[in-house]
């Protein structure tokens, strides 16, 4: 098997934890979801509301929360397992994504650069024991 360029492994990541973040927003809006039945105070007319099929959707609902719940965890583990300029790097290049030259105060260009690539190796390892 052809090992992956510098480009191909940075454009796998940013893949990856696309998964990340819609995990960590998806789990947000459920957490704010009330499922519970709301009275309109200010209708005129109340129009019925049917609440069969409710249990189905809850059920629905906590059993996504927990897969987010289990993606953000697998997450959050490999990146505890990280070494620390790899976590810094990782951390802010494909989580928060900072401004592009976020390193200059931390690293030279060629140091950031190896540093990177093995950071980027590091974490690819990891998935790929998953």
């Amino acid at each position: 098997m052809k090992a992956l360029t510098f480009k191909e492994k940075q454009e796998v990541l940013t893949e990856i934890f696309k998964q990340y973040h819609r995990a960590r927003i998806q789990l947000e809006y459920l957490e704010g979801k009330s499922f519970y039945p709301s009275i309109d105070y200010l209708a005129v007319k109340e129009k019925k509301v049917y609440y069969q099929g409710v249990d189905k959707q809850m059920d629905h609902y906590i059993q996504s929360k927990d897969e987010l719940k289990q993606i953000i965890r697998t997450f959050e583990m490999i990146l505890d397992r990280l070494s620390k300029d790899s976590y810094m790097i990782i951390y802010h290049d494909f989580i928060e994504k900072k401004e592009k030259d976020w390193w200059l105060e931390y690293y030279s260009r060629s140091t950031y650069y190896r540093l990177k690539t093995r950071a980027m190796e590091e974490i690819l390892f990891y998935f790929n024991c998953l």
